[in-house]
């Protein structure tokens, strides 16, 4: 089962990289793709819109899974782990740049709910690995643990995240070299609004004087 469903995946990322399009069903996929379907596979289970949702997912996990078996990954800053992880996406998205810049793109008005549900997938298969650097970071003191804010980190990264891979789908230099400066940029901004800075080193300067 789970080599079919690669496969699926794998021939679904091709059709729309050779076509510019969707299949319209699972069947035309197949048949276009001329994949063997074992009788025990129900196709009823299978959809384009999970298809190509998962195709997202997988693309996100294998990004994360990449950066952090680096045999240094662990002796990062937080900073460097957010670089490493969107440095590694950026490379996933290029295996297959065909396929996510169609998937990224709006071609239709009938996409707007399918685009807006995928958002929200994307949201919830990277939000864990965003949300754990943020508790790496307020343990090492990389990130300031602000009362009221802290709860905003998280969209800040999804918000880089997302401008990112925009960024990356109307990159046109030499492959994409201009989104790896995107990516220093965004993540110095990310770290710059999250980790401590003068007026967090001034207040907690102001409140150890005003205890004593």
């Amino acid at each position: 089962m789970e080599k079919f469903e690669k496969k699926i995946e794998i021939s679904y990322i091709n059709y729309i990289s050779s076509n510019s399009k969707r299949p319209n069903n699972i069947n035309e996929l197949i048949k276009s793709q001329e994949i063997e379907v074992d009788d025990s596979i129900n196709l009823t289970n299978y959809s384009l819109i999970t298809l190509e949702n998962n195709i997202w997912n997988n693309t996100i996990h294998k990004a994360y899974h990449n950066a952090s078996t680096d045999p240094n990954f662990g002796e990062y800053s937080i900073r460097e782990k957010l670089l490493s992880f969107f440095f590694n996406y950026t490379v996933c998205l290029n295996q297959y740049d065909k396929f996510f810049t169609f998937s990224s793109n709006i071609h239709s008005l009938f996409e707007l709910k399918e685009i807006n549900d995928r958002r929200e997938n994307i949201v919830d298969t990277v939000s864990p690995y965003f949300n754990q650097l943020i508790q790496e970071g307020l343990s090492s003191g990389e990130i300031e643990d602000r009362v009221f804010v802290q709860d905003y980190y998280i969209n800040v990264m999804l918000t880089q995240f997302f401008l990112i891979t925009k960024y990356w789908t109307e990159d046109s230099s030499n492959e994409k070299e201009n989104t790896d400066e995107a990516v220093e940029k965004s993540v110095h901004l990310i770290m710059d609004l999250i980790g401590p800075n003068f007026a967090d080193s001034a207040f907690q300067l102001a409140k150890f004087i005003f205890q004593k």
